[in-house]
């Protein structure tokens, strides 16, 4: 058996056999039918927020978020280069343009205080991303944007499931956007989820993910980002698991926990007081620079481990966005990036988490 950094969590195929052939049967495949629906319920009572959509994809969603959320005549959003492309890669598909500033010290995440000297006129909104699933210091963000008046646009995409004491992360900022891709937490094969504070932007956004169809009549810019219905039945079906995934899944990262304590080459991650985490990610940090960790990986690879260094290359240090404009070092996040390494986590990887932490400790060796 292949063990992967993670895989997807999927309802049995029975179950969905049983759901897809009723889809099926009733020849509605898409348009916010019925299984959608019940999905987008059940998100609502979950998130306890009437203020979501889903979405085809994350990305999509997030182009959206920044297209309505972010102030229109302004063109700058600030955000991460620790993170996936798809985050900057939504920003100038909204037709903004990326900013980047440094993550804080000993943390995954920018900071108000890392993001506030790169705040100008141009300034359109600032765009942190939950890294791992764990949280930006939301109240410092939302007092820079009071202070500001610069939107938060939050890329949640880690972080379904994530709460900070009692409340969900995906209800922060002016907009949320949450991935449910195959890799995450909770998936719907493909798609995402959107949160916005304000109605009238979740409605615009709904209309935009249709076409720009509001009531029968095209009104604004759209595109086709709406879930089918065999999307939306994987994660309905899915939903009704997911928490007691997160509790197997926990015992997975308690156990690293335990393993790596007394291991000087491995930094674990501490989950901050407040924090109910989803357990999707375990990224450590290899502290000893004399490791090489692309031979760790290899080695870990030669036996079915699969390792992953996210996120190894910066954004910044891409082809793509290395011309990009970056305010201030980035010394943080280039440190950060030379020594991650996440480990595999999975529900299903409880009765293997002896070998795997045994294997990544004779890799490091």
């Amino acid at each position: 058996m292949k063990i992967t950094v993670n895989r997807p969590s999927l309802p049995p195929y029975s179950e969905f056999e049983e759901l897809a052939k009723e889809i099926w049967d009733s020849s509605y495949l898409t348009n916010f039918g019925t299984v959608h629906n019940k999905l987008l319920h059940n998100l609502e009572f979950m998130f306890r927020t009437e203020n979501i959509a889903l979405c085809n994809n994350g990305t999509n969603a997030l182009i959206g978020a920044v297209k309505i959320a972010a102030l229109p005549k302004k063109k700058k959003v600030i955000t991460t280069p620790f993170t996936f492309a798809a985050t900057a890669h939504s920003i100038l598909w909204a037709d903004k343009q990326p900013v980047f500033v440094d993550i804080g010290k000993g943390g995954f995440c920018i900071s108000p205080e890392t993001v506030e000297p790169a705040i100008d006129s141009d300034t359109s909104a600032i765009l942190p991303v939950h890294c791992y699933g764990l949280p930006c210091d939301i109240a410092g963000f939302s007092e820079l944007s009071r202070k500001t008046g610069i939107p938060i646009i939050y890329d949640a995409a880690h972080a379904f499931g994530v709460e900070v004491n009692g409340k969900s992360l995906v209800s922060e900022g002016s907009a949320s956007i949450v991935s449910t891709h195959a890799t995450k937490a909770f998936n719907t094969v493909e798609g995402g989820i959107a949160y916005f504070s304000d109605e009238k932007q979740l409605r615009q956004f709904t209309a935009m993910t249709n076409f720009g169809i509001n009531g029968g009549v095209t009104d604004q810019l759209g595109f086709n980002g709406k879930l089918s219905e065999l999307h939306a039945a994987v994660g309905l079906l899915g939903l009704k698991y997911f928490s007691q995934r997160v509790v197997e899944r926990s015992k997975v990262w308690h156990y690293y926990d335990e393993f790596f304590a007394d291991i000087d080459t491995v930094e674990t991650t501490v989950i901050p007081h407040g924090v109910s985490l989803n357990y999707a990610y375990y990224p450590v940090k290899i502290v000893d620079r004399n490791i090489d960790l692309d031979e760790v990986v290899r080695k870990l690879a030669a036996k079915d481990i699969i390792t992953r260094k996210y996120f190894s290359e910066l954004l910044t240090e891409m082809p793509f966005f290395k011309d990009s404009l970056t305010v201030g070092t980035l010394d943080n996040a280039t440190a950060l990036s030379n020594r991650i390494l996440c480990l595999p986590i999975h529900e299903s990887y409880v009765p293997h988490q002896d070998f795997i932490a045994t294997e990544v400790l004779a890799a490091l060796k």
